[in-house]
């Protein structure tokens, strides 16, 4: 397989899985603001930076070497991830701070959040999409790459990666929660 051919097939699938992680997070965010369920934020504080990216680098080892579905599973949880811990700091303060002048006004919580919240963080939105996306095909190109040149233990060490990636992202993430309490 040529490289333009890898390039098409991976940006396809990697447009897949992150159109279905932000679809998820749209999901997610709009339950949070404009239905007010009891969705919580609060796991996510411990799932931020790295471990998005390790699980989406378990799931780009899972689709190349063994099992493609778990593998697109992974990297729509991980999408999802990262997006909404991307977007929701921003969505939160703009509502905290806008939510009950916008709503004394008279409109409903679903014309706020169409009319005003959604789209002063589509910007923001975007970007994440854009970053998650760009690095998803990245990695799953060059993951076809060297698996193509038969690297020695390459699976191993794409495994390694991953698990340390998400351990560490769950560490720092415990850390800087621990540390932004104490300040």
């Amino acid at each position: 397989m040529n490289v333009w051919a890898s390039l098409w097939s991976e940006s396809a699938n990697s447009a897949l899985v992150s159109g279905a992680g932000f679809a998820l997070a749209l999901w997610y965010v709009r339950s949070r603001v404009v239905d007010k369920k009891s969705v919580s934020k609060s796991f996510l504080r411990y799932f931020q930076g790295l471990f998005p990216v390790g699980v989406m680098f378990l799931g780009a080892y899972l689709t190349m070497t063994t099992e493609l579905s778990i593998g697109n599973i992974l990297m729509v949880v991980a999408a999802a991830i990262y997006i909404i811990a991307y977007i929701a700091p921003s969505v939160d303060k703009y509502d905290s701070t806008h939510r009950a002048t916008i709503l004394s006004l008279g409109y409903t919580r679903q014309e706020y959040a169409l009319r005003y919240l959604f789209p002063k963080s589509k910007r923001m939105w975007f970007s994440a999409l854009a970053n998650f996306f760009i690095s998803q095909t990245l990695i799953l190109v060059a993951l076809r790459f060297l698996i193509l040149h038969e690297i020695p233990h390459l699976e191993e060490i794409i495994l390694f990666v991953s698990i340390t990636l998400m351990i560490f992202g769950v560490i720092i993430s415990v850390f800087k929660n621990i540390f932004s309490k104490e300040g």
